[in-house]
């Protein structure tokens, strides 16, 4: 299978959170394989930019010819030029090349310092964009480019316009410098406005993340992803990385591109509530593998539940499409988190959902009388069924299950179990309003133990 390839030219960072250190680390994140010319170096750290040392543009041109001489990148994607004649011999070889190329016209940095010349707005305007397949403004830069003050939705949308008619064949602001809980990003493609929307995490700078972001989308456009599908998906990459970012010195955190894997990107971008249901859920799930025991997961391995508000089907529960499961020292999850993943504790959930909407969050764990005379101790509602009194037609036991312990005590207690059958390895349940609740009795259970 052909290695996808993505040149970036840009900057050095030498914390490692932004320029091409990021944008490497982006493009192996998405399995592309990345090319790197430098721009200029830079003296900073997490907190200020002291220094640009511009490379001079005869041996920009040099890095790229060599290059391009021996391979051939799927995408370009620029970020800090710095400087009109970089621009310039940056556009040139696009151009000559015939290369697509997604451009992140770099402007300030993070910390609030300036990472272009005065000269420099005007050669992006006129060399760089109008060969550009996507152009990712954040919104400074946005307002730079264009002229305007960007403080509404429809203010966005006429920056976007005015970009394409720049020659930008694809248009996204990056709406993170605006107030409001939600971070909402306008894509524009020439035809239709697209807006994308994901929860702000308040607490973090996530230095880097404009970078991090252009790459990404440039990475899934080499291996063949359509512009929408590409920056769809790059956010919600984006979101997971910043969510997990760290601080590794005195000034901005900077994203966890490690993070992204087959558990941890979606298959498709999900609606504003699938997607607060998601992170709910992923959220409570990392928790829960950082203080689970071993000898609280059953063989069969743990699956964790949490339904939408409405739920009717098991399309509509998001749990692991696969299992927590036992390694040799500690819990792993295996399998991604997902709408539709898991049958058996979507039919608990839904069942439970019939006599009390609000109980929507489920998860199972191993049996054992102890364990269930605990959750005693601490004064949870416990409820039960024997498997040897299910009916022969009976399609999913989970339903029938906990249908029948919830009828017997009519009301959902916290804890549901069996103690098994001809095959079937006994188990416990823990339920609840939502993920943080079921860990919470996960908790007062351990603390019980102790």
């Amino acid at each position: 299978m052909k290695k996808r390839i993505a040149l970036t030219i840009a900057g050095s960072d030498p914390s490692g959170g932004a320029g091409v250190q990021a944008d490497i680390k982006s493009f192996n994140a998405v399995g592309v394989h990345g090319l790197s010319v430098i721009t200029c170096l830079t003296v900073q750290n997490t907190k200020r930019v002291v220094k640009i040392i511009s490379i001079s543009p005869k041996e920009i041109s040099q890095q790229i010819d060599v290059l391009l001489e021996d391979v051939k990148p799927d995408i370009v994607k620029t970020g800090m030029l710095y400087e009109k004649n970089i621009v310039s011999i940056v556009s040139d070889r696009i151009s000559q090349n015939d290369l697509r190329v997604v451009v992140d016209p770099v402007m300030v940095a993070t910390s609030g310092d300036s990472l272009s010349k005065s000269d420099f707005v005007d050669a992006i305007k006129n060399k760089l964009i109008p060969i550009t397949f996507i152009l990712t403004p954040n919104i400074m830069e946005a307002e730079v480019l264009t002229d305007l003050k960007l403080s509404t939705l429809e203010s966005i949308k006429k920056s976007c316009k005015d970009l394409y008619d720049l020659g930008a064949k694809n248009v996204l602001i990056k709406g993170g410098h605006l107030k409001g809980p939600m971070v909402k990003d306008v894509f524009f493609d020439g035809s239709k406005f697209n807006v994308l929307s994901l929860p702000r995490i308040d607490e973090k700078k996530a230095h880097g993340s404009g970078c991090t972001l252009s790459a990404v989308i440039a990475g899934l456009i080499a291996k063949g992803i359509t512009p929408l599908d590409a920056v769809n998906n790059a956010k919600y990459i984006i979101w997971n990385m910043i969510n997990q970012g760290y601080i590794i010195g005195k000034g901005s955190d900077v994203l966890d591109h490690s993070v992204i894997n087959v558990c941890d990107v979606p298959l498709s971008f999900p609606s504003n509530t699938r997607f607060s249901i998601w992170r709910e859920l992923k959220d409570a799930i990392d928790e829960l593998l950082n203080f689970l025991p071993l000898n609280l997961i059953p063989e069969v391995g743990i699956n964790f539940g949490y339904a939408l508000k409405d739920a009717k089907s098991t399309r509509d529960v998001c749990a692991i499409n696969g299992r927590i499961v036992k390694t040799l020292y500690h819990p792993a999850r295996i399998g991604e988190i997902d709408f539709g993943a898991s049958k058996h504790i979507a039919s608990i959930i839904l069942a439970a959902m019939k006599y009390y909407p609000n109980t929507r969050c489920a998860m199972n764990i191993k049996f054992s009388k102890e364990t269930i005379e605990n959750f005693k101790k601490i004064n949870l509602s416990i409820g039960n069924f024997d498997r040897t009194d299910e009916p022969k037609d009976v399609k999913s036991t989970m339903e029938w299950g906990t249908g029948k312990a919830i009828s017997k005590l009519n009301y959902v207690p916290d804890i549901i179990y069996d103690e098994g059958g001809l095959g079937k390895e006994p188990m416990i349940r823990i339920l609840g309003k939502d993920p943080n609740d079921v860990i919470g009795k996960a908790h007062s259970l351990l603390k019980s133990r102790i």
